[in-house]
């Protein structure tokens, strides 16, 4: 059977909103409207609704009696909270792929390839699919680790992350993921998985350290008032 086959239509209409918040089509506060979703993903209400519930769960929606769901707006203790939690998970995902790389051989060719993208799109200025392949980085490693309950936990931090970045993002900044991904990748394959993890944790620690919480008001006022 087909992997696919073992998604349900809220699953699918789950992954539509996770697709459209790493192409920053979804910003953080936007009401979602389900007459129009429900059009646009070509199903019923009833079905979107469910989805919605999975994602309100997943804490990626909120909803109020009258008002509806709307993305959640991240404070910046969310966001800290968010990379805290990340950096338990991504410690023990690391842990599990260093040890298959030294009993097993794992083929990390696939975190190779996706560095490479990611190098390719930020000098090509495709900013959001930039984002979203830096993303998939971390999922494709949690992969990786075979372990369904790290990967499911995992899943649902990586958008939130995403909705830290567009809330606090710092256009200034120099960093670049791919560079330290190559970087966790060359760990990974020294098969110390200590060391492994603490590249990890620094990645993580840059990629808050990335974020500009000073300017939330800005922020706040920028997409609360275009939605």
């Amino acid at each position: 059977m087909n992997s696919n086959d073992l998604y349900t239509l809220e699953d699918n209409i789950v992954n539509s909103i996770f697709d459209a918040i790493f192409t920053k089509k979804l910003h953080p506060g936007i009401k979602l409207s389900e007459s129009v979703l429900a059009k646009e993903l070509n199903t019923s209400r009833d079905v979107l609704r469910k989805a919605f519930s999975k994602l309100q769960t997943m804490g990626i929606l909120t909803y109020k009696k009258n008002q509806g769901f709307n993305v959640v707006w991240l404070s910046e203790e969310n966001a800290r909270d968010i990379y805290a939690a990340r950096k338990v998970i991504e410690a023990g995902v690391v842990e599990i792929v260093t040890k298959k790389v030294s009993t097993q051989n794992l083929d990390l060719s696939i975190l190779s390839e996706n560095t490479d993208n990611e190098e390719y799109l930020k000098v090509s200025l495709r900013n959001g699919e930039y984002v979203k392949t830096s993303c998939d980085f971390h999922l494709n490693l949690a992969i990786l680790s075979d372990n369904e309950f790290l990967i499911n936990a995992l899943k649902p931090l990586i958008p939130l992350s995403i909705l830290a970045g567009l809330i606090y993002e710092d256009k200034h900044t120099h960093f670049c993921s791919y560079d330290e991904h190559r970087k966790l990748i060359d760990a990974i394959k020294s098969n110390d998985s200590i060391y492994a993890k603490n590249i990890m944790n620094e990645h993580l620690d840059h990629c808050v350290d990335a974020l500009k919480f000073e300017q939330i008001q800005t922020n706040k006022n920028k997409f609360f008032f275009n939605n």
